[in-house]
């Protein structure tokens, strides 16, 4: 099994007091080597989950000096280097590894089309020495690994912009996430796909799956923030992938006539839980319009807690119609289906399903190639199953540290855990 990058007990939240406390553990071994004064970098996050503080803004301050480095909470006069940013828009660029082999230009120009506009740019009154940035960027990547994500997830989704999409899901059991990535992202995506797509026969399989192992732009895609944010919020804390995979549609194909729900692949007994327990982001590659066969579905029928009769018709079904750019995500319960391609050409899509995490899913992760983990945030090992207890048995008993992080960590649950309320 691939081991964890970082200990359990070191995971904390961002610019939380024990995350203070784990980043000076590694600062308490490195000192800048060319100062000619005391160099001071601050760093004010606004709007910063209740638990953590009930004041508007929280911050930290990193000091080098000739005693050596340290990290502390609070906000200094007059830093040499300082930025304002909202805390949950920060909070993915803090995830992402730089310094690993392959780089992480992708994601930061992703996530600056995102978030960009609740992140200032830094406020510079000296130069920062090279020394100083290179343990800052040490200390970065050392942390990317050890960062959770706010788990409060109403107030997540309050600060990324997407409370409405929330609602969305509470009321039709669907949402579309407009504007979640860039064209040149999808040209990437459809180029990657294309590409695992190659060389089949006319007629074979329209989807290639296990995509966390087929490339970095898979890992990245599913750890995207807004997907993330809707994962917690209808499965819980340490959702898991389900499945990975992307499909090509050509003119006329018809991949998932008729409707179905998704609870088949697992099969969920009726009448299904009244909570969810798996579901699917759908990316749209290429634009999803009447012409192009997009997805069909019946809103609120998730609350019919079953499988769709043989023989339903997609009558009285809405089709999710989106740009090139857009997510859409919905409940696994809910009754949908697949139209046919009418226009030349083909449709390409990226679909990822999460489940709670106590399903078991499609798609085994706990073997991943090493590197994998290690250039990606903690999210990441806890979707591919390395996180909790299950399979990880010895001959005297359950992993306990794993038990006890799920359960403080309020896994399978969307409210925060108790030992994080304030």
């Amino acid at each position: 099994m691939t081991r964890l990058t970082a200990p359990l007990a070191e995971r904390a939240e961002y610019a939380s007091p024990q995350w203070i406390e784990v980043a000076n553990t590694f600062l308490s071994t490195r000192h800048a080597t060319d100062l000619s004064e005391p160099y001071k970098v601050a760093q004010e996050l606004m709007n910063p989950p209740p638990h953590l503080s009930s004041d508007e803004r929280i911050g930290y301050v990193v000091t080098f000096d000739s005693t050596g480095t340290r990290i502390e909470p609070g906000f200094a006069d007059h830093p040499a280097w300082w930025r304002r940013a909202d805390y949950n828009a920060l909070l993915p660029f803090a995830w992402i590894v730089r310094g690993q082999p392959g780089g992480a230009d992708r994601l930061e120009r992703e996530y600056e089309q995102l978030f960009g506009a609740d992140v200032e740019a830094p406020k510079v009154a000296r130069p920062m020495p090279p020394s100083v940035a290179a343990i800052l960027a040490e200390l970065h990547d050392y942390m990317a690994v050890r960062t959770i994500n706010n788990p409060n997830i109403e107030h997540r989704a309050a600060g990324l912009g997407i409370a409405d999409n929330l609602r969305d899901l509470d009321s039709d059991g669907y949402t579309v996430l407009r504007g979640a990535f860039s064209d040149s992202y999808a040209d990437e995506l459809r180029e990657e796909t294309h590409r695992n797509h190659a060389g089949r026969d006319e007629g074979a399989s329209f989807r290639a799956t296990m995509l966390l192992k087929r490339g970095r732009i898979w890992e990245e895609a599913a750890i995207h923030p807004w997907v993330l944010t809707v994962v917690e919020y209808l499965m819980g804390r340490g959702a898991l992938i389900y499945q990975s995979d992307t499909i090509v549609k050509s003119a006329g194909q018809e991949t998932h006539p008729g409707l179905h729900a998704d609870y088949g692949a697992s099969r969920i007994t009726e009448p299904f839980p009244d909570y969810c327990v798996e579901g699917t982001a759908v990316w749209a590659i290429d634009d999803f319009h009447r012409e192009h066969g997009p997805t069909c579905i019946l809103p609120g029928s998730f609350r019919q807690g079953r499988q769709v009769p043989p023989g339903t018709s997609q009558e009285g079904t809405k089709l999710i119609e989106m740009d090139q750019g857009s997510i859409a995500f919905w409940h696994g319960a809910i009754w949908h289906g697949s139209t046919p391609r009418t226009a030349p050409g083909r449709r390409t899509s990226l679909h990822n399903a999460y489940s709670r995490s106590f399903i078991r899913p499609l798609e085994r992760y706990d073997d991943i190639d090493q590197a994998i983990v290690d250039r990606n945030p903690a999210v990441f090992s806890t979707l591919c199953g390395l996180d909790d207890a299950f399979g990880k048995s010895g001959l005297e008993g359950a992993d306990f540290e794993r038990l006890h992080y799920a359960a403080a960590q309020g896994y399978a649950s969307s409210t925060p855990p108790a030992a994080l309320k304030a």
